[in-house]
């Protein structure tokens, strides 16, 4: 009934608890877990190995003797689409995991009385590893359909752990568009390829856990400066293949990240001078709008700080 696809590199520190959660579900079906090693170079294979010995009828191991995410995720793709073979899918990246053993159970009984639901997403804890920030709420989901309009912005995007989403969304024609594009980003055009095929819906209930940490792949994005922008452009494409009513909003995070990219390099050089100039010659309404509305933020905050001092 549902196939878990579960990605890891290099997470011996929290590859157990992702597992944990997988061989706990309790459900009225069959389901399995792939799990793929993309190469690493801890611990975290043999972990992977203990828990398909011991759990042989949920967990399925893939090991890569060489890292496939370097060649891009179509590389990924090409591995593990063909796998996904049951009438549901699940994701969980190894270091995120679930809290909650009816979690499965509990979105296959939705879709399944729901039909016009290609996927279901819940609520999800953020947890900040080796920091000093408190858990928070990844995103306050409520129990209503969210379009794919909703899922673009980041206050509403669906946690990558909590979503179950129909096989039939990677045989539709938008996500044959979607995998020639080649995006920096698996999550989010697969989200939007189900908005676009059917409903979605979200849960309130909190049932998995977002982790953030130093070598987790959103700070891996952050530190390197090539992918911020590819990743810009990437979001900038979006719109071409989901429609123009994404345009607007694509825009401005395009806006955003090229902003935030000279911010952080305006020091090194003529370049990153050019890649403001780049934005406010092809979007100088928007740019200038990101702009005023940075320092204006900026300022208030400012000022709520001079008060409460």
């Amino acid at each position: 009934m549902v196939t878990i696809r579960c990605i890891t590199y290099n997470q011996e520190k929290y590859v157990r608890q992702c597992l944990d959660g997988f061989v706990t579900q309790q459900t009225n079906f069959e389901f399995e877990a792939i799990v793929h090693d993309d190469a690493s170079s801890d611990g975290t294979a043999d972990i992977i190995r203990e828990y398909a010995m011991r759990y042989p009828h949920i967990i399925k191991p893939i090991f890569e003797t060489e890292n496939q995410y370097s060649k891009g995720f179509n590389a990924l793709r090409r591995i593990l689409d063909p796998l996904m073979k049951g009438k549901y899918v699940a994701f969980c990246e190894g270091d995120d995991y679930w809290t909650d053993s009816h979690k499965l159970q509990k979105q296959v009984d939705f879709l399944e009385t729901h039909p016009e639901y290609s996927m279901c997403f819940h609520q999800a804890t953020r947890i900040f590893e080796g920091e000093k920030r408190k858990d928070e709420l990844y995103a306050k989901v409520e129990n209503r359909e969210y379009t794919g309009i909703e899922m673009y912005q980041p206050k509403y995007r669906p946690p990558t752990a909590s979503i179950v989403f129909t096989s039939e969304m990677y045989r539709s024609d938008i996500y044959q568009k979607v995998i020639s594009k080649d995006f920096s980003f698996d999550d989010l055009p697969m989200f939007l390829c189900c908005a676009h095929i059917g409903k979605v819906y979200g849960m309130s209930d909190n049932m998995s856990v977002y982790r953030k940490h130093a070598e987790g792949l959103s700070n891996i994005f952050d530190r390197n400066d090539e992918l911020v922008l590819k990743f810009a452009n990437d979001n900038l494409s979006l719109y071409k293949v989901f429609g123009k009513e994404y345009k607007e909003d694509c825009t401005k995070v395009y806006v955003m990240d090229y902003f935030n990219y000279f911010m952080h390099n305006r020091k090194k050089g003529k370049h990153c001078w050019g890649v403001l100039l780049k934005i406010l010659l092809t979007h100088p309404i928007y740019t200038i709008r990101f702009i005023i509305d940075r320092y204006a933020h900026r300022a208030r905050k400012g000022e709520k700080n001079k008060k409460e001092t």
